[in-house]
């Protein structure tokens, strides 16, 4: 019974999916890069060809993620978190975010693991 719980645990924490790090997306139609940092204290960044365009805190409890940014007046938006190839690229489907133009630009964002 104790391997049997020992093993549950460890298996559960084999799951978890982790994002921080940077990721970024492939150059969109007009050529704009998107990178988002993710830092283990629960800040992120976000930057456009290499300028910031956003910063903000996080919650990530896989497979959910909470944000809030210094955008839309301070909404709280709540996502999951899709991971796939190999686990090297993520998109978000919304839960509930009230910031309809974040949640828009949000759904069509995929990123691409730069770094740990």
């Amino acid at each position: 019974m104790i391997i049997g719980s020992l093993l549950l645990i460890l298996s559960a924490r084999l799951g978890k999916k982790d994002i921080v790090g940077r990721w970024k997306t492939n150059p969109s139609d007009k050529g704009n890069v998107t990178m988002v940092n993710f830092k283990a204290d629960n800040h992120f960044d976000g930057f456009v060809n290499k300028k910031p365009f956003v910063t903000g805190t996080y919650q990530y409890e896989y497979p959910e993620l909470y944000f809030i940014d210094n955008g839309c007046e301070g909404k709280t938006g709540r996502y999951k978190v899709i991971f796939f190839s190999n686990d090297d690229s993520i998109r978000m489907e919304p839960i509930a975010d009230s910031c309809k133009e974040r949640m828009e630009g949000m759904k069509r964002m995929v990123l691409g693991r730069v770094t740990k």
